[in-house]
């Protein structure tokens, strides 16, 4: 799943892909980590994004898309959801943030 956190993928795709059904992958996801495996995905696509915004000049469509999201709206809409911001306010905050600690 880290491999490919940034490319379409689901719990049927996942389980195929380590031999286990899907139902047996969520129970096993759930006990290590808390978390069902969309809930990873997604976590894992935004602490991504997050190190992109912070290191790059990269516009948040193209980060988007790098990260595994196929509709900009989309990972806007989750980014909101996260982080209780828009990508592009969330950049400037850290920035500004980062630049005031020197």
């Amino acid at each position: 799943m880290e491999a490919n956190y940034h490319q379409p993928i689901s719990l049927q795709d996942v389980a195929v892909e380590v031999g286990y059904c899907a139902a047996y992958l969520t129970r096993l996801v759930h006990r290590q980590t808390g978390q069902t495996v969309n809930h990873w995905i997604i976590e894992r696509r935004m602490a991504a994004a997050r190190s992109l915004l912070l290191e790059s000049d990269m516009c948040v469509n193209q980060i988007a898309e790098l990260v595994g999201y196929q509709h900009e709206g989309h990972f806007f809409r989750q980014f909101r959801q996260y982080h209780q911001t828009t990508p592009q306010a969330w950049r400037k905050a850290q920035r500004t943030e980062l630049n005031s600690n020197k």
